[in-house]
């Protein structure tokens, strides 16, 4: 698992997939994406217009994002469930899946999530797997909040890998120790976990807008995760509706509950192109998962996690950041 060099964003010096072998992933800016990304989502998004109280759900994938979402949006309704609006319950916000050939768009819709959220009623809480440089530059300038999740890249790649092997991305995928590799390197969807993370946090971690949140924190005290990001976004909750969200925000009751809510027309949840009118439910099984800490000992070799103990050592050399494994 030898260390490669970060690729910045509008070159395009890394292995670019072989269409015989991806033909579910793009590559743009000089990042493979999921096909639902495109150039057009890309440049727009860079210049979108942020509202004041908007809220980014920011991570690399398969971090907590929709955990961390789900708290933020029973923050805003002070955890009554039943009022939280998920007919804006967002995917990812750079996915595209109306496109020729793939999906038709439906009459009168109104396009992609980045187009259909300027009608959406404020406080928007908008979920990205963007990298830095293409984040809506308003957000540099103090414009919304941005919540930040960071989970240890070893839990990551596992429960990544669980979720990606069998979306037709690329065939090699289903391989463990193809993944494992691929991962920690450029060439991966979405970019190497590393340049993700420390991106972020290097530039951003005194930023007032923005709140970097840890995984492994939040399993040890969730009800201290509530507090702190209710803090955040200047929401006073009685302790009452802080019980009452931080049990709503268990594993248990978002399996509970979302694998029963009805389809919300979000982006699909598949990296395959969907069959048209195919709409998934929120929050289906293959998003939520175990989520525990250290899963990656069942999947990692001893030689494997050596070499990301290696590779951790020298990308973090230097950086403040520091995750539990």
């Amino acid at each position: 698992m030898a260390a490669t060099t970060d690729t910045p964003a509008g070159k395009d010096t890394s292995m670019k997939p072989k269409q015989s072998d991806a033909l579910n992933i793009v590559r743009l800016n000089g990042v493979n994406w999921p096909w639902m990304v495109t150039q057009e989502s890309l440049d727009t998004l860079r210049s979108y217009d942020v509202w004041e109280d908007d809220v980014w759900v920011t991570t690399y994938p398969k971090a907590g994002t929709h955990w961390v979402m789900e708290i933020v949006n029973l923050i805003l309704v002070k955890g009554s469930e039943d009022k939280a609006n998920r007919a804006q319950q967002s995917s990812p916000v750079e996915f595209d899946p109306f496109q020729p050939g793939r999906r038709p768009l439906p009459p009168n819709s109104p396009g992609p999530q980045y187009k259909a959220m300027k009608q959406w009623k404020a406080p928007r809480v908008i979920m990205t797997h963007l990298k830095e440089e293409m984040m809506p530059s308003q957000i540099y300038q103090g414009k919304g909040k941005v919540i930040y999740v960071i989970r240890n890249p070893k839990d990551t790649t596992v429960s990544n890998w669980k979720f990606l092997k069998d979306f037709g991305f690329h065939p090699r995928y289903k391989e463990w120790d193809f993944f494992a590799e691929e991962s920690f390197t450029e060439d991966i969807v979405f970019g190497s976990w590393f340049s993700h993370v420390l991106d972020f946090w290097n530039k951003h971690q005194h930023d007032k807008n923005f709140l970097f949140v840890k995984y492994e924190d939040m399993k040890k005290d969730r009800k201290g995760a509530v507090i702190q990001i209710a803090d955040f976004l200047g929401k006073r909750l009685s302790d009452e509706e802080i019980d009452r969200v931080t049990e709503l925000s268990s594993l248990e009751s978002m399996k509970q509950r979302f694998s029963t809510s009805k389809p919300d027309g979000s982006a699909p949840s598949s990296g395959k192109p969907p069959a048209t009118g195919n709409k998934p439910k929120l929050g289906a099984p293959s998003i939520i998962r175990k989520g525990v800490v250290g899963d990656w000992k069942s999947y990692f070799t001893v030689a494997q996690s050596e070499a990301v103990d290696t590779l951790y050592r020298e990308k973090m050399a230097g950086s403040s950041l520091a995750v539990e494994f």
